[in-house]
């Protein structure tokens, strides 16, 4: 069994503007190149976790003279689960640095070893959580003259967050960001048919509380048929394809069932299905054990730039009706 399981999507969107400043103790000179930065973070859901409190402590960057930027978040603290899907929160609004290339981007933290750190809220209370090298990484970046970028840091909490030696532990796998301008979101509407010979078919397999975990994988298009996609897992050896972004499917009051992704890299992607969430333990290989399977593969799907919303039709979707 695995050891997490995941929460419905919850999505208000607020705006914070990063205090502090620079670490340089040089002021810049009058020719000076600036662009601004915007930077902010979104999540995927976990069920049976209420709470997932980030608290950040500084913006650190390197430019491409090796010189560190550093710039203080308050200890700064959200609550993750508040900001899934296709919002985010914005943690660094219109910050203006020198134009240039940066590396080594990250955001540092307070671990949940240390009083009022990170931490999770679950059906037991409220446990610390680790964060993997104490910091959330983001991709480098190029900054140009006037440039206002925006980036988005996403945190799939079904491939980055485990649980082990009586603690959870934040990895940094699956997180990654983007460029705002070059990404999207993906709506799928999820056949109701699937979900009901799914259940039937792995009947033998369901959680004790008789609620299966359905789920929606995501996959590069390099896996071209359900016998290519893995499980989640941090090493293979068998060829199969991990998947980029996992997502619970949701039932609505009107009895259909959909999903959303947030957040995509834009490119060509391959979705599919299975019931059996809560057999795919992160830490181990569940496919080859005959333990957790994917139950159908629902074809490929393109997402766009420009933070366009596009929406799948996972079978026959939700009947036509939209």
């Amino acid at each position: 069994m695995r050891h997490i399981s995941l929460l419905p999507l919850l999505i208000p969107t607020i705006l914070l503007s990063a205090c502090g400043g620079s670490d340089s103790s040089n002021d810049p000179i009058a020719d000076t190149k600036f662009g601004t930065v915007n930077i902010a973070i979104s999540d995927s859901p976990m069920s049976e976790i209420s709470k997932v409190d980030l608290v950040l402590d500084q913006l650190v960057m390197t430019d491409e003279h090796n010189k560190v930027h550093t710039y203080k978040m308050g200890l700064h603290r959200f609550n993750l689960l508040d900001y899934q899907g296709m919002t985010s929160r914005r943690v660094i609004s219109d910050l203006q640095l020198p134009a240039g290339h940066y590396h080594d981007v990250h955001f540092t933290l307070v671990n949940g070893d240390e009083a009022d750190g990170c931490a999770i809220e679950n059906g037991h209370g409220r446990l610390p959580l680790m964060v993997e090298d104490g910091h959330l990484p983001l991709h480098d970046f190029v900054l140009n003259e006037h440039d206002n970028l925006s980036l988005t840091m996403e945190i799939d909490l079904y491939r980055s967050m485990h649980f082990s030696n009586n603690q959870y532990q934040l990895n940094h796998s699956g997180i990654y960001s983007v460029d705002d301008r070059y990404m999207g979101h993906l709506n799928g509407e999820m056949d109701s048919q699937w979900i009901a010979d799914c259940e039937i078919t792995h009947a033998a397999k369901a959680p004790v509380s008789g609620q299966f975990y359905h789920m929606a994988y995501l996959y590069p298009s390099n896996a071209t048929n359900i016998e290519q996609m893995a499980d989640i897992r941090p090493d293979k050896t068998d060829g199969k394809f991990s998947p980029v972004a996992v997502s619970p499917i949701h039932q609505d009051r009107n009895g259909d069932w959909s999903f959303a992704i947030g957040h995509l890299p834009v490119g060509d992607y391959r979705v599919g299905y299975t019931c059996l969430g809560h057999l795919d333990d992160p830490v181990q290989d569940d496919i080859n054990q005959s333990q957790f399977s994917l139950f159908k593969d629902a074809g490929l799907v393109t997402i766009k730039e420009g933070g366009q919303a596009t929406t799948h039709r996972c079978g026959n979707g939700h009947g036509g009706r939209g």
